[in-house]
């Protein structure tokens, strides 16, 4: 079931949250309680705790503690405020990607923290509930992990005994665990150490942070496999996973989503361009997460999120569309933006597609739209125009009768 309504698009990345994941997120308060007892000051001193991780992981990036989430109070704040809204995150992307998870396959989660993607996947794709496979969660917080397999045996009970979850601080211990058919890291490149200096220039162009980060990854996972890399919608992530992206095309490896081509992305984030990463409307949250969201003073109007899936051989362990290839009029284009208004009484979406950035234009009067994520297929005009601010290749809107307008209007607004 499907909570909610909303007009859907084919490949929409983020339909609308489970009616499993919005339950446990309206409850995750009492969850918590016997995992995490809070005490009445404790309770009250939890807001000043959220805002404080907050700074952390933004602004005061660089004295975010490394040993965060095994401190009580930002454990405690992270349960509370940060997994709920990752949950939610997760979980909706997780609708939009059709996993096809085998019998006896093996994942592997990398920064697992409290098993936000775990329990997000339970919540969300309850047809692989009876599915068996090994789950290893490798997090430097025993307390974190040891709160998400609680979190985990709440929500499944002896159901999801199937799914034999392993927990472990050392990433190493990966080694002994491998083969895997999948690797996840949610919230974990934008976390890794800065990588120390190469020897030489030379030695630095042969080996990037992304290479060697790959090169551990391809040594854990068979010939069929997946990575999925999920991090926050901030223009410092989507600059990572651009560089990701280049090194595992440079590998092998095929981009299933989000991008529909592998040419240059042209939202890199450099330089003040736009990067690439995906708001959504969060109308469908438990209105008790809206109101301590409002309380500890970090409201939220729309969820974001930066990703890149990962595949590589015949039979990966996710399905996707196939990668576009420039080849005629018509082409596949992601949208990548949220509606704005143009002149003219139409509205405009910025896409990204085998020719680049694109601006998608179509009557402001008919409401509703493509929503960040769609997969649209496009028909490119014989002439194509440019956007003098975003340099987007304009896509006119098309007239009743299939003529689009002669002298389409311009953005107004640049996408950020």
């Amino acid at each position: 079931m499907i909570h909610g309504e909303r007009r859907t698009f084919p490949g929409d990345l983020f339909p609308l949250a489970t009616d499993d994941l919005l339950a446990a997120l309206a409850r995750l308060p009492e969850d918590l309680q016997p995992i995490m007892p809070l005490k009445e000051k404790h309770r009250r001193a939890l807001a000043g705790g959220v805002r404080r991780l907050s700074a952390f992981l933004t602004v005061e990036r660089d004295k975010l503690p490394h040993d965060y989430m095994a401190r009580p109070e930002y454990l405690s704040a992270y349960l509370h405020y940060f997994l709920p809204w990752n949950m939610y995150r997760q979980g909706r992307l997780l609708r939009g990607l059709d996993l096809s998870i085998r019998d006896n396959a093996v994942i592997m989660d990398f920064g697992a923290g409290p098993l936000t993607f775990l329990n997000a996947l339970w919540l969300t794709r309850s047809h692989l509930r009876d599915r068996s496979f090994r789950y290893y969660a490798y997090d430097r917080s025993e307390p974190a992990l040891k709160a998400g397999f609680r979190l985990f045996q709440t929500y499944a009970g002896a159901a999801g005994r199937s799914w034999r979850v392993r927990t472990e601080r050392r990433l190493g211990a990966a080694r002994g665990h491998a083969p895997a058919d999948m690797i996840v890291a949610g919230n974990f490149i934008n976390e890794l150490s800065p990588p120390r200096p190469a020897a030489s220039a030379a030695a630095a162009e042969e080996a990037t942070a992304e290479d060697r980060l790959l090169a551990r990854w391809d040594a854990l996972l068979k010939p069929d496999a997946a990575i999925l890399v999920i991090e926050p919608g901030t223009r410092a992530s989507s600059r990572q996973l651009v560089r990701l992206r280049g090194a595992a095309l440079a590998r092998g490896w095929q981009v299933a989503a989000p991008c529909t081509h592998t040419g240059t992305c042209p939202v890199p984030g450099t330089r003040g361009s736009a990067w690439c990463h995906f708001n959504f409307k969060p109308g469908d949250i438990p209105e008790k997460l809206f109101k301590f969201s409002r309380k500890v003073g970090l409201p939220k109007e729309s969820a974001s999120l930066s990703f890149l899936l990962l595949t590589r051989g015949e039979n990966p362990p996710v399905q996707h569309a196939a990668v576009a290839r420039p080849s005629g009029p018509e082409g596949p284009v992601r949208v990548i933006s949220e509606p704005f208004a143009l002149p003219g009484d139409l509205q405009g979406r910025y896409g990204c597609g085998e020719r680049g950035l694109v601006l998608l234009q179509d009557s402001g009067r008919e409401g509703g739209g493509p929503p960040p994520g769609a997969l649209l297929r496009v028909k490119y005009p014989a002439q194509m125009a440019r956007d003098p601010k975003s340099r987007a290749l304009i896509i006119p809107a098309r007239r009743p009768g299939g003529h689009s307008r002669k002298k389409p209007p311009t953005s107004q607004e640049p996408r950020s």
